[in-house]
């Protein structure tokens, strides 16, 4: 019975994560969500105090992929570039591939009253981030700074172009809208040769 239950929550959260994807948070509903995951009308509400908590734990999840994304590109050494660059090679990237996750996480278009599990999620990626500024600075790839200063500079730069390809598209967030995932790389380098020690 327990598997049952672990199993009809991760149908819940998929059949969510779809319906966001494909329409936003407006797109989603419990009834919504119940019916794509074909369960009964009452069990999304038996998984999730409301809609919500539903999009919390959407959020916390593409959140922690999003790091684990940063993670992974930071990792790969055979890549030809800093670390700094391929991590925000990647957040972006993933912003553009997920854009109503994003902008459900930190766009602003639907605000929602986070449960703790998107707090701690929260954390953690900022958490990261933080590291990854320290580290930039100390491998001279980034300005010199109060890192609660050039943190956030940082991540205005990269929420930035994570939007503009929003923005660029007419604010549409249909595939093939806006730039290509081949202008990214310039892009990118444009923007992080400003943040670049002199």
């Amino acid at each position: 019975m327990q598997e049952t239950t672990r199993d009809t929550r991760r149908t819940l959260i998929d059949a969510a994560s779809a319906l966001l994807a494909q329409g936003g948070p407006a797109h989603v509903t419990l009834r919504a969500v119940g019916t794509a995951a074909d369960v009964s009308r009452t069990a999304p509400y038996r998984h999730f105090r409301d809609k919500d908590d539903l999009l919390s734990t959407v959020a916390a999840e593409n959140l922690a992929f999003l790091r684990a994304e940063m993670q992974r590109a930071v990792a790969d050494t055979a890549a030809d570039s800093t670390p700094l660059y391929r991590a925000c090679l990647a957040y972006v990237r993933v912003a553009w591939e997920h854009p109503n996750h994003y902008r459900l996480e930190f766009g602003g278009d639907y605000t929602i009253n986070p449960s703790r599990v998107l707090w701690d999620a929260a954390n953690e990626f900022t958490g990261y981030f933080h590291e990854l500024v320290v580290e930039a600075q100390e491998s001279n790839t980034l300005i010199a700074g109060d890192v609660r200063e050039v943190g956030p500079l940082l991540w205005v730069l990269l929420h930035g172009l994570a939007m503009s390809n929003h923005l660029v598209a007419d604010r549409s967030c249909g595939p093939g809208t806006g730039y290509s995932a081949a202008d990214l790389p310039r892009v990118l380098a444009l923007a992080l040769r400003n943040l670049a020690p002199r």
